[in-house]
């Protein structure tokens, strides 16, 4: 991509000049050919179908001087009727133009992020991955221009965004080239192969390296790839990134330079190994096993029943009904559906398909933020895909590694009894060993069970308080955290307001009663609203 950048440049600069001065320069070629185009131009499905009338059909297949044809410039104009006229007179809509770059009319409509005109050249069989001369297919255009809602409803139509252009580059390279944020977003949520390799001269680091704005999620792909390959020019990334004044990124290849060369690898790495990488991790999970059921329950049994049974009856009692609880709770919590979403839903096609008037809609902006390409579905307020279950979740709380599994909507209680009972069965654990220590003296096994206990328990009273607080103020972890993310959470002048609060009571009957929300989420998608 950079090494052919500077004749990329020119061909861009070229169709640039045409599409400029498309309205002003005349076209030296037949009578007819001159006034189709000028008849198309202008958009007035009546001139042309007088003026095909007079010349015959075969008007709407000549082309320009350039090698366009009709169809090219009623998509650039964005013309809607223009283009439906072309498909249902038969006129060719799916030809590349003459050029080195061959771009197709679909290719154009999506330079200009004419989502309506994209729709129609699809329904009229035009295949959604059309690749010009070069490998570029309709979405790497939208993305490389950074039409958002264009790169949304291609990919809601089967898009595929693992596909290469003769260099190599995908969808994703060319919005991060670009310097598209708003494309590379959705691209990162669209489910991108981030470790798909160049077929040609570069990697991804070379396109991360010519980014204005570099990217941190360089990160994510740095350890899969290969940090010294090098362009036509004989430069690598490294080289790259200093040319162009991208400290970011020079630091973070060094770091991962460094990292490559030493001979044993982190902590971090064989944690990673054993248990799972980062919030994929089964570390947190098998630290609770094996410090209740290898520790905990042996020292009860074996040290704490013995001395404090006939003492203490009542309290073992507690302690025993506490802990089956909470592995019912842990098991349920677990296992149920925290409230996953369904796949391939009808309003998220519903939406693709209504994208095309996003210019004449006004929540295009919150359905844009609600559409999953990954889950396929429209998440309603409050709803978030979790990337490690890769699945939107209905109220989504946070993905909890002790449950090894979302909190959401149909599991929260559950949690929230496991969590509570953790730190009551942990207070427990506190007296019963205080006690022993007071019988027996200070020994190190109940030292240690101590202060595994005052761990867990602090740990266990945290989450149950907060669990509680966020309860009260009908609130989830994530909106807690990141309430600046969400519109909804905000009034008209941007402080915080929480539209879901009816009061700490209501709040709480709501949380533990899990009473049914009667509200359609998807009332914006109805007719009356475009």
């Amino acid at each position: 991509m950079v090494a052919e950048h500077a004749s990329a440049t020119v061909t861009e600069e070229k169709d640039s000049n045409i599409l400029c001065c498309s309205d002003s320069t005349d076209f030296h070629m037949g009578h007819s050919c001159k006034s189709i185009f000028d008849v198309v131009r202008t958009g007035e499905v009546c001139d042309i179908e007088a003026l095909v009338e007079k010349l015959g059909p075969e008007a709407l297949s000549s082309r320009d001087e350039w090698g366009y044809t009709p169809a090219h410039w009623a998509a650039l104009d964005g013309n809607v009727e223009v283009m439906r006229y072309l498909v249902e007179r038969s006129a060719p809509v799916d030809l590349s133009c003459l050029g080195t770059q061959g771009p197709r009319p679909i290719h154009w409509a999506c330079r200009k992020g004419h989502a309506a005109v994209v729709q129609v050249l699809l329904s009229a069989g035009v295949a959604v991955n059309a690749a010009d001369f070069k490998g570029l297919t309709p979405l790497m255009t939208a993305c490389m221009f950074g039409r958002v809602a264009t790169a949304a409803f291609l990919l809601g139509m089967g898009a595929l965004n693992h596909l290469t252009d003769i260099n190599g580059d995908t969808a994703l390279h060319w919005a991060a080239y670009k310097a598209q944020e708003g494309a590379y977003r959705l691209k990162l949520h669209g489910a991108a192969n981030l470790t798909s390799k160049y077929l040609a001269y570069e990697t991804q680091v070379d396109v991360a390296s010519f980014i204005h704005h570099p990217p941190r999620h360089i990160v994510l792909f740095c350890s899969k790839i290969e940090l010294e390959p090098k362009d036509k020019n004989g430069k690598t990334p490294l080289l790259l990134a200093k040319s162009h004044r991208h400290s970011d990124i020079v630091q973070v290849l060094v770091t991962e330079q460094k990292r490559r060369a030493r001979w044993m690898p982190p902590l971090s790495e064989i944690w990673a190994l054993l248990f799972g990488g980062a919030g994929d991790s089964k570390g947190p999970l098998l630290l609770f096993m094996g410090s209740v059921l290898l520790w905990g329950y042996p020292m009860y049994l074996l040290r704490c029943v013995p001395i404090t049974w006939n003492i203490l009856r009542g309290s073992h009692y507690c302690f025993i009904y506490w802990n089956l609880l909470m592995w019912v709770s842990w098991v349920v919590a677990n296992r149920r559906d925290p409230g996953y979403l369904p796949l391939n839903s009808d309003g998220y096609y519903r939406a693709i398909k209504q994208i095309p008037y996003f210019d004449k809609w006004k929540k295009r902006n919150l359905v844009l933020s609600r559409l999953c390409h990954t889950c396929r579905c429209l998440r309603p307020l409050r709803a978030k895909h979790c990337r490690i279950c890769n699945r939107c979740v209905k109220y989504f709380d946070h993905h909890c590694p002790f449950i090894y599994n979302c909190v959401g909507l149909r599991n929260r209680m559950w949690f929230f009894l496991f969590v509570m009972s953790i730190a009551i069965n942990c207070s427990f654990t506190i007296y019963f060993a205080c006690y022993c220590i007071a019988i027996e003296g200070f020994e190190i096994l109940y030292v240690l069970g101590l202060i595994e206990a005052l761990v867990f328990c602090g740990l266990g009273w945290i989450l149950t308080c907060t669990s509680i607080l966020h309860a009260c103020m009908n609130l989830t972890t994530n909106e807690m955290f990141n309430y600046k993310r969400y519109s909804y959470l905000r009034d008209k002048r941007g402080r915080y307001q929480n539209p879901f609060s009816r009061g700490p009571i209501l709040n709480l009957l709501e949380f533990f009663v899990c009473l049914p929300d009667h509200s359609n989420d998807h009332d914006f998608l109805d007719d009356d609203s475009i």
